[in-house]
């Protein structure tokens, strides 16, 4: 059965947390203006380095990353899934339970394309139970579900088992989206009626889950962070500013993703380098590598040489998405309203 209407709610804040991997080289050593920001960590980088689990994940994993804002911890399904590797749920609650994070993302395991309907059902069902059983659980953080579904009957079925354990998480995230958002944040002809599904399969868990915020796992660039927001998510997640950076782009606001250095271009259809428009763009970027940079020149060979301020750059961009990127003298105080632990 559908879930009943809602009222209409007041609006949210939007929220993009940026993905930072324990791995990689950490941009607020060099760039601390953007400790205050929300950020996302996943244990999927235990995956590829199982120590990590007694030397970085635990209470002193914000200090580890370098960041003063709210945290994410997302718990490596979709890397197990990529990597074929496997993190136990026992491990997962051991790390939620010590860890300073606001938000917990319950293991998931999320479906493929080639998957039957058989092995979707069964990915459904570990999904839900690995939900119930960290439910149960007293942790600090909000415990934030994971709903998949590659039908509408999928996404209605888990949307209801979820309701069923509890009617109002703080927090409900959503899999399995990111071909939408990509065809999403194209202009092909194909784009309007993605957008039209996106809306669609939000605004369904939407009506099970009116009161939580509802946060897009895995969207990537300012283009398809428009489109969740567009679509009615409250939050998103993206790593898409430090793998734009490591290829040696940049964003600039309402999408566009630019060489700032001649690269050649071989192909019409790769990403062009830097227009008129965009340099004036640039030349009133509030971002800390520009502002440090100063004059356009020199924010054009900072851009150009390094990336880390790349990567500052980016990450400022997407926080502009949502509408938030904090003073660029001082880290922003938490926005997040949590609820209470259960």
């Amino acid at each position: 059965m559908m879930a009943a209407r809602s009222e209409p709610r007041p609006p949210r804040e939007r929220h993009v947390w940026l993905g930072q991997s324990a791995r990689t080289t950490v941009v607020t050593r060099s760039y601390p203006e953007l400790a205050g920001a929300r950020w996302m960590a996943s244990l999927g980088d235990a995956i590829h380095r199982p120590r990590m689990l007694e030397t970085v994940f635990g209470p002193n994993l914000k200090p580890k990353l370098g960041i003063s804002g709210p945290l994410m911890l997302d718990s490596g399904g979709f890397t197990m899934m990529m990597r074929n590797g496997q993190l136990s749920l026992e491990v997962v609650a051991k790390v939620f339970a010590q860890v300073s994070a606001e938000v917990v993302v319950s293991l998931d395991y999320p479906p493929l394309g080639s998957d039957s309907e058989g092995e979707r059902q069964a990915k459904y069902a570990r999904t839900f139970d690995n939900f119930l059983q960290l439910h149960r659980l007293d942790l600090e953080a909000s415990l934030a579900p994971v709903i998949h579904g590659v039908t509408i009957d999928e996404l209605q079925a888990n949307s209801a088992a979820v309701q069923g354990v509890d009617a109002s998480p703080a927090w409900v995230s959503l899999g399995g989206l990111v071909p939408l958002l990509r065809q999403s944040g194209q202009l092909g002809p194909n784009a309007s009626k993605a957008r039209d599904e996106l809306r669609a399969r939000i605004g369904f868990v939407r009506a099970y889950f009116p009161l939580s915020r509802l946060h897009v796992l895995g969207v990537g660039s300012p283009r398809t962070i428009k489109a969740a927001f567009d679509a009615g998510a409250d939050s998103v997640d993206s790593i898409g500013w430090r793998r734009a950076a490591g290829f040696g782009t940049i964003f600039l606001p309402g999408g566009t993703e630019r060489f700032v250095g001649d690269r050649g271009r071989k192909r019409a259809a790769s990403r062009l380098q830097l227009t008129d428009v965009d340099l004036g763009a640039l030349s009133a970027c509030e971002c800390p590598a520009c502002q440090r940079a100063g004059s356009l020149g020199q924010r054009l060979e900072t851009l150009a040489d390094s990336y880390l301020p790349r990567a500052a750059h980016n990450a400022w961009v997407l926080m502009g998405e949502a509408g938030e990127p904090p003073e660029p003298s001082l880290p922003a105080e938490p926005k997040v309203q949590l609820a209470p632990a259960r």
